[in-house]
């Protein structure tokens, strides 16, 4: 991958908001050509979109992840379609080894996820299987710093311990406007929601202030960038559950992870890791912690990507 390219593709998945003469300055070009190659990237469908990064534990929500395995794979992309308009479902990623789905539900709690997950398993008993359910308890996001020189230190904390904000209509309409189409500039959602430019202008830095709203960031197709990415679950052994919180520091500096999580279930710990070459990340952190026992997931493309369902 050329090296502008890896630059604009970082930059992008840290802030997706960010105009052609801000992206330019970041990646040391001209506005001209920052703009240039993001939509070139667009339209080859190597960026597939973006998506507003939102804590929605704050809104009352929670997160689990659900592993399902095709009973038929015929029927793929008929299942993934219909997946895809569940609003709870608010993660779709196709795996090529270890899993068929990784599916996220987004919901108030685990007895709201059990009841849908009963109802899509229900209506999907002759196509899907469920292999694991793990809830997630919290979730660190780092940049991808494998795209970049230099390495960016960001530890952004999702679904952790969160006091509960309550939203106006405005800030509501605001934040759904803003999960819906992220791309969106203030005077198309100003128009949209007939509600003042200043007004929304407002709104969206006091949800970002708030932290409901953690940021902007792209969603890429792995396969067309040649990107390699895994999802590797980890169980510590008794003896070793002190070292969770020095494998934790140990994700925040390496590159190569994008994301580690906290779960619920057969696994304490995922890490998600990218690369532009062969993942081999899993023999370090047998050699340095005392896991147990883990497993590997090798992903393909992400079909539905988000942080929040649609409430309207």
């Amino acid at each position: 991958m050329k090296a502008k390219i890896k630059k604009l593709l970082f930059e992008h998945s840290v802030n997706s908001r960010d105009t052609s003469k801000r992206l330019g300055k970041k990646t040391r070009t001209s506005q001209q050509s920052a703009h240039y190659l993001l939509n070139s990237l667009k339209k080859k469908k190597q960026i597939e979109g973006t998506v507003t990064i939102v804590d929605a534990i704050k809104l009352g929500f929670i997160q689990v992840i659900v592993g399902v395995n095709f009973l038929n794979p015929a029927l793929k992309k008929e299942i993934i379609d219909e997946l895809k308009e569940i609003p709870s479902i608010t993660s779709i990623e196709e795996c090529k080894e270890g899993i068929d789905l990784l599916v996220g539900y987004t919901t108030q709690n685990l007895s709201a996820f059990n009841k849908l997950h009963s109802e899509m398993t229900y209506k999907f008993y002759k196509k899907l299987k469920t292999d694991f359910v793990f809830p997630i308890i919290v979730s660190h996001e780092y940049n991808r710093n494998y795209l970049s020189r230099k390495f960016k230190d960001t530890d952004m904390i999702l679904f952790g311990d969160r006091d509960l904000e309550k939203l106006s209509e405005n800030e509501m309409s605001v934040l759904e406007e803003l999960v819906e189409n992220p791309d969106n500039r203030i005077i198309d959602i100003s128009n949209s929601l007939n509600i003042s430019v200043k007004s929304v202008v407002r709104i969206k830095k006091t949800l970002e202030k708030k932290s409901i709203i953690r940021g902007y960031t792209s969603i890429l197709n792995y396969s067309k960038l040649d990107i390699n990415r895994q999802i590797i679950f980890l169980k510590f052994s008794s003896e070793g559950i002190k070292q969770i919180e020095k494998f934790h520091t140990f994700t925040k500096y390496d590159k190569n992870i994008v994301n580690f999580m906290k779960i619920i279930g057969e696994f304490q710990l995922a890490v998600f890791v990218e690369d532009l070459k062969d993942i081999e990340i899993i023999k370090e952190i047998r050699a340095n912690f005392p896991i147990e026992s883990y497993r590997v997931i090798k992903c393909e493309k992400i079909h539905k990507k988000g942080y929040l369902p649609l409430l309207s």
